[in-house]
Order: C-alpha cells, then sequence, then structure tokens
C-alpha cells in the first residue's frame, strides 16, 4: 500500500503532466515582426568583402511567410517588376559626412524565402533568417554601411523594418 506522502507525490506529478500537456501554443500578431540579431561580411582571397549575411529572428501569426518554388504561387508573387516579388527586401545606406544616406544601387537588395507555412492546426511561425547579399558590383569602395531591412508575408503583410548595426566593408 502507498503511503500518504507517495500518494500525494505521484497526484502532483499526475497534476503536473496535465498542465504541462495543455499548453497553449505560442500565439504572435498575423503581421510578421522581425528583431536584428547579426550582420556580417565575408571576405574573398584577396581578403575584399564579398558577401554580406543579415541574421534576423521572426514570428509570424498565421504563418504564411516564404514563396514556393517559381512559377507556383501566382501573381503577384511570381511576377518580376512586383513589389511583391521579393518578399526580404534591405536598403542600404552609407555613412558620409556624419549622415546616413541611402547608397544607390543598380537592383534592389532582397531575396526570395523559401516557403515556412508549417504542418497541422498551428500555424504560428517563430524562428531565425539568414539572408546574404553578394556585393560585387554594389559597393564600390570601403566605408561604412548599415541597412535597412523588412519582409512581406503572402498577404502582403509588410513587417517593421529593423535597422541593422553599421558595418566597415572594404570590396577593393
Amino acid at each position: 500500500m502507498l503511503s500518504n506522502l507517495t500518494m500525494k507525490y505521484l497526484v502532483g506529478l499526475f497534476l503536473l503532466g496535465m498542465l504541462a500537456s495543455c499548453k497553449k501554443p505560442e500565439e504572435f500578431p498575423d503581421v510578421p515582426v522581425i528583431n536584428f540579431t547579426d550582420i556580417y561580411s565575408s571576405q574573398n582571397a584577396q581578403n575584399h568583402d564579398d558577401n554580406l549575411t543579415i541574421v534576423l529572428n521572426f514570428t509570424d501569426g498565421d504563418g504564411d511567410v516564404g514563396y514556393k518554388e517559381l512559377g507556383q504561387n501566382g501573381p503577384p508573387y511570381d511576377t518580376q517588376g512586383s513589389q511583391y516579388y521579393n518578399n526580404y527586401l534591405a536598403k542600404l545606406f552609407l555613412f558620409k559626412n556624419n549622415a546616413w544616406d541611402e547608397y544607390p544601387t543598380v537592383l534592389p537588395l532582397g531575396g526570395r524565402l523559401p516557403y515556412l507555412t508549417p504542418d497541422g492546426k498551428n500555424k504560428a511561425l517563430k524562428g531565425q533568417i539568414t539572408c546574404s547579399f553578394i556585393l560585387a558590383g554594389i559597393i564600390a569602395d570601403q566605408d561604412t554601411f548599415r541597412l535597412d531591412v523588412f519582409i512581406y508575408d503572402r498577404a502582403l503583410h509588410q513587417s517593421n523594418v529593423v535597422t541593422t548595426s553599421a558595418i566597415v566593408l572594404n570590396t577593393q
């Protein structure tokens, strides 16, 4: 026969297990939210920065972040020239004369995040995005830069804009 103390211990463990199994899934706003985590560059054999990587943390309540393979999403996601063609976008800024000025680029800095919607009932997403940009043809000299970054989800919600920390890049 079990003692009263053992019985209370087992009932306590059972109740604790029940509470843990009833934990509500995390909930986030349907509009994606991003937070800046890191920025770094990588160098080529000549010690010139040739690649810029940005790391963001994100949440999205309805899980509609990312696109399927090109051609499987329809307009406006697969229409080149659409503002939603890339769902990860960045603006480059140069620190010059004690001020941040937008640095003109021929092509917009951006990319297409892969389809991330989870299977199952709970679609909420929480994770990390790492995106790299090739600097060749974009930055022509050594200087201090930062980026403003945001993402779109498939409902065309734009996330908040985050500003990276400054980074000195040497492309020559």
